[in-house]
């Protein structure tokens, strides 16, 4: 254990760094991967290269030795310059390390800056490359005048250099000064220090330019940095692909490669480089390709292709492979199923080197059918399930576990019968299928309340806990995919990053879902077709392992106690402006309803024994008076807290204690509480019809029909299956965003669960308004999503659509320009298409 962490550390400090970093060994050890900063170099102007440095301002001293150890990787774009200097003023000493490709080689240099090479490495490129990411090690022996380097674990060199003890660095990485000569790489896990002090930088940071240590403190800056923590939330969309003919596409984990092939090409494209190139085929693809249904085999390096139905008569062969070194094509079988299989789930199984396929839609049917294909055998047969069954389905989702290659099964449509005609239902079940012996086991069924959706193919299951699978719900042509992590114990689940978006409307539009362990990326090809031959492949990958919104701007976690008055103090004020503002524009340009001339008029909500959650939390009494500064942020924490659980048996005395007030001894804790609740009942007894009980160890709140809680009456409505357009629930969402102002991740759930509901409901109405030609309330079903979800593109097309069905161009103009300023506000860029080019589109 470290006696002291930095210098003129004091014991709360060193705690809250001990608790950090016990948190991060034992709640998210896999985090490591989503996170640093991608330095940009000598591919740009001089003034957008990325620089970052450590300590400008309150530099650390040490003595006799001390270490600085990072993260590294290399850029694939083969620029070249100085990575890192470290500098001691008052010794007039740099050194620099040095970094460009010789021919295969990766090459280090060591200098002392002006002066001398010290030390200079060689390593294989490839080797750096199929590492990712390699530690660099640099330590200085102070007392020996000796320093150190050490690069992807090699065997370390060391060289003389003139320094001495003590000795204050100040770190940059990056362009320094008039050192611009910078390569394109990224950089994390950067720690300094010793034995008796270590200061360490996890580099989480989402946004901003500030440099945060372990505890939370500014430590130093970044200039044209990307934080790599939002690759691990916002999908990369890499490049699109098309097809004129019917295709398939896959992924190869070996090589990073995806392939896409249709019966006369092949389009490749390098997910690490970035490379594309195209392959005309010396001879055709022997078998005639419908689906596209495809595989690697990566212990052959082969692409296979296979079909298991068409729907005229077809003699010839049903499954070819495609050597990918000469690209060649061989004829593997001409057995045939004669089974129409559509959005079948498929797995690999190189063990036994077997495709298994399960599930399926043809000719009215669902099938629950398990069946092989032998690469070895090359025929197909079927497989004998025991144990727990599975109802027919199709739009279901296999995968094999990557640590006791079980089988896993998830999901889909279908029904007991197997009949079409009865109709289906949506299966959110898990079932492991043991591969050898057949024997299957039904794990959990989801009891979803939210809006429905399918599992695309492939799911992802890297260790024993979790499995990811992406989802979308398949029945509205215009939608989103969505990444969740379910956990195999029991089906808990979670929604990761964002949303990538899916035309939906043709049987052969599918997704695939795949997981690279050496880049360490979920990689996503999205299939398009409107009219299933020809199509459109997008690449999609998100940094592994991902995180939920919550996580995005969780880190700091912790700010200066000197620093949160102030913070307070300065929101504040700037809600108090916004408000008064907003307020000043709707007296001098009195808003009109963002929607068609027919819209229904929104209700008047009470003057009295009124709390609002949607926009600013709003608190009005019995006599009509704004007492929403009484509520202070805790209160407001404790009252929501007690809120969200009052529809069931109420938040115990416990939970609401862990997460209030985590830190502090039990009894200060309890005390802590008590005094809240009681403020908190001081506060409401200003209203009428509400009231906090305890029963059972329980917090509830009660409400008569004198309260009204726009949260709560919402809830009520939803329960109800009221229209999602009426005026009153309308209302409740003008207001604003639910729980603006809080952003502690306790409620996260609670803002998830709330705009889930919604968004679901808005989009079956909107589809539901387009089936109809329900023009005005297809917009304001679109006008109201953009409330919720600003940029949301669904959303934003339909609205556009219902405007120029009705004629409204002028509406149309102001529609698309506030849903363009909310992309550029909220995404950081501007929107791809001007007004000009989507009009086009939709008409």
């Amino acid at each position: 254990m470290m006696t002291s962490l930095v210098m003129h550390s004091n014991l709360t400090r060193y705690n809250t760094y001990c608790l950090f970093l016990l948190m991060t060994l034992l709640v998210v050890p896999a985090a490591i991967f989503g996170q640093g900063i991608r330095f940009t170099g000598s591919s740009q102007p001089i003034e957008k290269r990325t620089s970052a440095t450590f300590f400008s301002e309150a530099a650390f001293t040490f003595h006799d030795r001390f270490a600085i150890d990072f993260d590294l990787q290399l850029p694939n774009n083969g620029s070249m310059g100085y990575i890192v200097r470290i500098k001691e003023d008052d010794q007039r000493s740099i050194i620099n390390l040095h970094y460009e490709k010789e021919e295969e080689q990766a090459v280090f240099r060591l200098n002392e800056e002006g002066k001398a090479n010290l030390i200079t490495l060689r390593i294989p490129l490839a080797h750096l490359v199929e590492q990712h990411w390699f530690p660099v090690h640099i330590a200085y022996d102070l007392r020996k005048g000796q320093i150190e380097l050490q690069i992807a674990r090699k065997a370390a060199q060391y060289a003389k250099v003139p320094i001495k003890s003590p000795y204050v660095p100040n770190v940059t990485f990056g362009r320094s000064d008039y050192m611009i000569d910078v390569p394109s790489f990224s950089l994390r896990n950067f720690r300094i220090g010793n034995d008796n002090r270590e200061i360490v930088f996890p580099l989480r940071e989402s946004k901003g330019d500030k440099l945060h240590s372990a505890t939370g403190e500014a430590m130093g800056k970044v200039t044209n940095g990307t934080w790599l923590l939002n690759d691990a939330y916002h999908w990369h969309k890499h490049i699109q692909m098309q097809s004129s003919t019917p295709s398939g596409a896959t992924y190869d984990t070996k090589t990073k490669t995806i392939y896409y092939v249709n019966q006369d090409s092949l389009l490749i494209y390098e997910v690490q480089t970035g490379q594309q190139r195209q392959i005309r085929f010396a001879n055709p693809c022997p078998v005639q390709i419908k689906l596209g249904n495809s595989f690697i085999a990566p212990e052959e390096h082969r692409l296979y292709v296979y079909e298991t139905h068409y729907t005229t008569p077809y003699s010839g062969p049903t499954v070819a492979s495609l050597d990918l070194t000469d690209f060649s094509w061989r004829m593997e079988s001409d057995d045939y199923l004669q089974r129409e299989l559509n959005h079948h789930a498929a797995t690999y199984l190189p063990e036994s080197r077997q495709l298994m396929l399960f599930g399926g839609y043809g000719d009215m049917v669902y099938s629950n059918d398990l069946l092989f294909y032998s690469l070895t055998d090359k025929n197909w047969s079927k497989g004998q399930m025991r144990g727990d069954s599975i109802l027919p389905r199709y739009f279901t989702s296999a995968g094999q576990s990557a640590v006791d290659h079980q089988i896993y099964i998830f999901g889909g449509m279908g029904n007991e019968s197997g009949q079409h005609i009865v109709g289906r239902q949506y299966f959110y079940d898990l079932y492991s299928v043991d591969p050898a012996s057949g024997t299957s086991k039904k794990l959990w069924n989801v009891d979803r309340k939210d809006g429905p959706f399918v599992p695309a193919r492939g799911l992802v299951i890297p260790d024993s806990n979790w499995i990811y699978m992406l989802g979308y719900p398949e029945h509205l042509t215009h939608s989103f995919i969505k990444l969740r992590r379910f956990a195999i114990a029991d089906g808990e689940y979670e929604v990761l990053g964002d949303s990538i978006p899916i035309y939906s409307d043709r049987i052969s539009t599918h997704a695939n879902l795949y997981f690279d362990p050496n880049l360490n990326k979920l990689v996503a090809l999205v299939q398009e077709s409107d009219d299933d031959v020809r199509s459109s492949l997008t690449v999609y990958s998100l940094d592994f392992p991902a995180i939920s919104a919550s996580e995005l701007d969780a880190f700091p976690s912790s700010v200066s106690k000197t620093n949160i008055g102030f913070y307070l103090w300065g929101f504040g004020l700037l809600c108090l402006a916004l408000l008064f503002y907003f307020r000043y524009r709707r007296k001098q340009h009195p808003a009109t309803a963002a929607v068609l001339p027919d819209a229904p008029k929104l209700p008047v909500q009470p003057a009295v024994n009124r709390i609002n959650l949607f926009g600013d939390f709003t608190v009005l009494d019995r006599r009509g008076v704004d007492i929403s500064h009484l509520f202070s942020t805790r209160l407001q924490q404790v009252f929501c807290l007690v809120l969200f659980h009052s529809a069931h048996t109420g938040i115990s005395s416990n939970l609401l204690t862990h997460l209030l007030w985590p830190d502090k001894p039990k009894d200060k804790a309890k005390t802590s509480r008590g005094v809240a609740i009681n403020n908190l009942r001081k506060v409401l007894s200003e209203l009428d019809g509400i009231e906090i009980i305890y029963e059972e160890g329980h917090y509830r709140v009660v409400f008569e029909s004198s309260c009204y809680c726009d949260y709560w009456r919402l809830q009520e409505l939803l329960a109800q299956d009221a229209d999602i357009l009426s005026p009153e629930i309308l209302h409740v969402m003008e207001r604003g965003e639910f729980l603006l102002g809080l952003d502690d991740p306790i409620f996260d759930k609670a803002k998830q669960d709330i705009e889930s509901r919604l968004i679901d409901s808005l989009q079956n109405r909107i589809s539901k308004s387009r089936a109809e030609k329900d023009w005005p309330s297809l917009f304001r079903a679109a006008d109201a999503l953009t409330m919720v979800d600003a940029t949301n593109e669904l959303a934003f097309e339909q609205g556009l659509y219902a405007l120029h069905k009705e004629k409204l161009e002028s509406r149309a103009r102001a529609f698309y320009k506030r849903f363009t300023d909310n992309y550029l506000r909220l995404m950081g860029e501007t929107y791809d298409y001007t007004f000009e080019e989507v009009w086009l589109r939709i008409a």
